[in-house]
């Protein structure tokens, strides 16, 4: 129908809307839903009441504040079955236009507005039928292989009409697309042996190219086939075949059985444990299993029953059973020349029968060994299987040749009329041929340049790289004037002018050297000749020229012994003592490991002369440069080559050694400003601590130690200090360049007196530079009586002052804690041991470079505990200590170093018949001799002991 009375503003309204195509709004899209609800009911009103009268509508709002303008506005109603003025027609013709309805909206006469989102693009095709069959859910698996999809079908009605729809002309006046599918098939062309199972499967690919589950199949055998049906897909449904009650796959009978796709992945196996014969079953396929006990085919075609498109509904598969057994030649070896008989026996009936009139396809691999016999020449043939089942063909070498022949066989059945198959390769395989020959090959080596009149070797390999045993096999070498033959082998003959070598038999793939030791004046060329029985030969040849040596070279070092990272300078001279210039005269090289050379960095470094020949009698000197990067015996290899082969080696070696560390080394002194002075009198000392080294002393504890008949009024802030420690002041300097000296000074208070009161000035590094200094003053009575005395320091009870160097001081008059003198070893009660140091050196013959280790052992063979042990040990030149260990106190086993003097970590106590084990590793970095000599020195044995071990390291 359509609409004819529309007020101007409805009709700017429409206006407004296709000057915005896509763009509604709801209240607009409510607002054409209610007209058109009202169109239609006062349309039924008319045809009901069978009134033909003009009809008054009430008119849409257009203001849209209200649904309906108020009256008298109106619109008027008229139909297409009414006449211009509104009048209604006969009945007839209204019900001819209600029976049009439905093609009235399908083919409206107006338009609507564009919407709001467009159509979503079309589906992808229908994926290549030889793509690989997919995996996972069926909404996103491609299609399986199968015949092609074509895109006709993708659009347009379904595959029957019905009534009026046979007589529509407009595209838009057909009924709504069906439900489309492509049938899919794999595989469609098969040759399977009688008696076997072939599985096919099958899928429907929908309009959006994926497997469709739960989709009906109908599987039908061709009456002219051959074979039944075995079985048809009936896996276990998944939770969603259930829930949309899909019809179960069935059998019908031998040539018909229904089948549905899968909506769940499966496996097909055979029963073992080869997963190579699995089948994969994807979601949205389906399988079918048929046999033939006979010779035929089978046709077999798979219908998708519920597809709309009908020339993509069904697909069709071919299956060509066989009953057929071949048997391929077997490996054969023959001698060179002989024909190759080749046999392939083809039966059926499981053997009892001859496959009369099948073909055999012989291929030969290699065209130039052989031919095949009554082919003129013909690398290839085909042989038909006789009556007794054998497909013969004779292969013919080609004269005088031998190797391996591989032969490729195809057992083909031809197809015929009565059972409509065509040709097919049934089998296929190999058959090796192998013609055995001996062979002889000679091959002949030896120096190229050979010095004048010097023995020189020469060699002749002799081989018979074929399969049979070579015979009478003889060997002669020319020997031409001016060669002299010095030795031989023990089964040669040598005559004047040959040497043979009847060697008689050599088997297959065997091999004999022969050799000969000669000397020549002149260059030479020496032929060799191999013959054996059937015609066998070889032949070789060798050159060597002759020079008379005049090359003479000659290396010196400037000097033997060198420090780590000096340059090594060696004096090359290269001199030609022939009467004919030397051409081409080059001199390298070669450092070992350890030697560099200096501009290059490389180890090689090589030069031309290039000022011409060498002439006779002249000198080239040159000079090289080489810088160890170790110590030791290290050597340079240097070689002088000239043309005609001459050569030159020689040998070039020094001793390198370690350069000796940079020691840390102080200088101490202290001094006081008065050397007398009285009770209650106050005096400045001053220490000095010089840097006396080339590196700089890190961490230097400086300590000045002073008798109890003073106490410190104050001491030098320049440097961290401690004045808790009784008897004692401490500082630190953290860092003393070298070259540079720290002053230290303390002053004192004079509180008791004494004839020698002493201070000791002490300082000691990082790195073990040491140094120590004392003085003492002279502090008399106060006589003076109104001069006021400092009270003495009130010292701690527990602590007992330490022993004075020099011996003790005048102990004071009047002191608040008693104070007892310490005791020297003179006054203990000391055994008659003593302590003892034992020293075995443990590397016999130590070279220079390795490491020489010492064990040490010191024991306290007294009754009593000493303390305050000190080892040290004098370093001897070019020897290094790499490490001390003790296993029991691993704080033992740090070392101090002070100038050359090494000192172990000192032991605090060591109690009666205790020993203490160390393990000393030294290296020398040139050979010598030196003797190790370690002392130690102890509280109780302040004199000490002594202990030396002789070491001697050689190159």
């Amino acid at each position: 129908m359509s609409l004819t009375a529309i007020t101007d503003d409805q009709r700017h309204q429409r206006c407004e809307f296709s000057q915005r195509p896509g763009v509604v709004t709801r209240p607009r899209r409510a607002m054409r839903t209610v007209q058109l609800f009202w169109t239609t009911a006062a349309l039924l009103l008319v045809v009901a009441t069978g009134g033909c009268s003009q009809l008054r509508l009430p008119a849409i709002d257009p203001t849209g504040s209200c649904l309906f303008a108020p009256l008298p506005t109106t619109t008027g109603l008229a139909l297409p079955c009414m006449n211009g003025d509104g009048a209604l027609g006969s009945p007839c013709q209204c019900l001819g236009c209600l029976g049009g309805i439905g093609t009235c909206l399908r083919c409206p006469g107006f338009s609507f507005p564009d919407p709001a989102f467009q159509d979503p693009a079309d589906p992808p095709a229908c994926v290549n039928p030889n793509a690989a069959t997919g995996s996972g859910v069926a909404s996103n698996e491609p299609c399986v292989p199968g015949p092609g999809c074509g895109g006709d079908c993708l659009v347009g009605p379904p595959a029957v009409l019905y009534g009026t729809e046979i007589n529509a002309t407009k595209a838009c006046r057909l009924p709504p697309r069906g439900k489309r599918g492509c049938i899919l098939l794999t595989p469609q062309k098969v040759v399977a042996p009688v008696g076997g199972e072939v599985m096919l499967l099958s899928g429907i690919c929908g309009t959006d190219g994926y497997l469709q589950v739960g989709e009906p199949l109908e599987w039908m055998l061709s009456r002219d086939s051959v074979g039944n049906i075995i079985a048809v897909g009936d896996n276990a449904p998944g939770v969603l075949h259930r829930l949309t009650n899909i019809p179960a796959a069935k059998k019908e009978d031998g040539a018909y059985a229904r089948g549905v796709t899968s909506t769940k992945e499966a496996l097909i196996t055979r029963g073992n444990t080869n997963p190579a014969d699995d089948v994969k079953l994807e979601k949205g396929q389906t399988w079918l299993t048929l046999s033939s006990p006979s010779e035929g085919t089978s046709h077999v075609t798979v219908l998708a029953p519920e597809s709309e498109c009908w020339d993509q509904r069904k697909a069709n598969a071919t299956i060509y059973w066989v009953d057929a057994r071949w048997q391929f030649p077997a490996p054969q070896r023959l001698n060179a020349g002989a024909a190759a008989e080749l046999v392939t026996r083809v039966t059926r009936a499981e053997g009892s029968l001859p496959a009369r009139g099948w073909k055999v396809r012989y291929e030969l691999m290699n065209p130039e060994l052989a031919s095949f016999a009554g082919t003129d020449g013909s690398s290839v043939v085909e042989v038909n299987v006789d009556d007794s089942g054998n497909a013969p063909a004779t292969l013919v070498p080609i004269p005088g040749t031998a190797g391996n022949a591989v032969v490729d066989i195809r057992v083909i059945r031809p197809g015929g009329m009565s059972d409509n198959m065509p040709d097919l390769t049934l089998g296929r395989g190999q058959a090796f041929v192998t013609w055995s020959a001996p062979q002889l090959t000679l091959r002949t080596g030896g120096p190229e340049v050979a010095s004048y009149d010097i023995p020189f070797d020469v060699f002749a390999n002799i081989a018979n790289p074929g399969d049979q045993d070579a015979t009478g096999v003889e060997v002669r070498a020319a020997i031409p004037e001016g060669v002299r033959v010095i030795s031989s082998d023990a089964f040669a003959k040598v005559f004047p002018n040959s040497v043979v070598w009847e060697i008689g038999t050599i088997p297959a793939q065997q091999q004999l050297d022969l050799g000969l030791k000669l000397s020549a004046t002149s260059p030479i060329s020496i032929d060799f000749e191999a013959r054996g029985d059937g015609g066998l030969a070889a032949n070789d040849n060798i050159r060597i020229d002759i020079f008379r040596p005049s090359l003479v070279l000659r290396v010196e070092p400037e000097r033997q012994r060198y420090e780590t990272g000096e340059q090594v300078v060696y004096s090359i001279e290269v001199e030609n003592t022939g009467d004919r210039p030397l051409r081409e005269v080059r001199l390298t090289a070669l450092g070992d490991q350890y030697m560099l050379h200096t501009d290059t960095n490389s180890r090689e470094i090589g030069n031309d002369k290039t000022d011409g020949p060498l002439q006779p009698g002249e000198t080239w000197r040159s000079t090289v440069n080489f810088t160890s990067i170790d110590s030791g015996l290290r050597c340079v290899n240097f070689t002088a080559t000239a043309a005609a082969g001459q050569q030159q080696t020689q040998s070039s070696c020094v001793t390198v050694i370690n350069p000796a560390p940079p020691t840390p080394a102080m200088s101490v002194t202290v001094s006081a400003a008065r050397d007398r002075i009285v009770v209650g009198d106050r005096v400045f000392i001053r220490g000095r601590v010089e840097n006396t080294g080339s590196i700089p002393l890190k961490s230097v504890r400086v300590t000045m130690s002073y008798d109890p008949q003073v106490v410190p009024e104050q001491a030098t802030v320049d440097f961290p200090r401690n004045l808790d420690t009784p008897y004692m002041i401490t500082w630190t300097i953290p860092e003393l360049p070298a070259g540079e000296t720290a002053v230290l000074e303390g002053e004192f208070a004079a509180q008791q007196t004494s004839t020698a009161s002493q201070f000791i000035f002490t300082a000691e590094s990082a790195e073990g530079a040491r140094g120590n200094a004392s003085t003492q003053i002279q502090i008399f009575p106060n006589n003076t009586p109104d001069r006021p005395l400092t009270a003495p320091p009130v010292l701690p009870p527990a602590l007992t002052p330490p022993a004075i160097p020099g011996g003790p001081g005048t102990p004071p008059k009047s002191a608040n804690v008693p104070r007892t003198p310490p005791t020297s070893p003179s006054d203990r009660n000391v055994s008659q041991g003593r302590l003892r140091l034992d020293v075995l050196q443990k590397e016999i013959s130590p070279r220079v470079g390795d490491l020489i280790s010492y064990s040490i052992r010191l024991t306290n063979d007294t009754n009593l505990i000493d303390n305050a042990v000190q080892i040290a040990f004098d370093l001897p030149p070019g020897v290094s200590v790499e490490r001390l260990v003790q296993t029991q106190s691993p704080e033992l086993g740090r070392i101090n170093r002070s100038g050359n003097t090494i000192y172990f970590e000192e032991i605090r106590s060591i109690k009666p018949g205790e020993s203490i084990d160390y393990e000393l590793i030294l290296r020398s970095n040139q050979p010598q001799t030196f003797n190790l000599l370690l002392e130690v020195v102890s509280r109780n044995f302040p004199a000490g002991i002594a202990q030396s071990q002789t070491t001697e390291v050689t190159p």
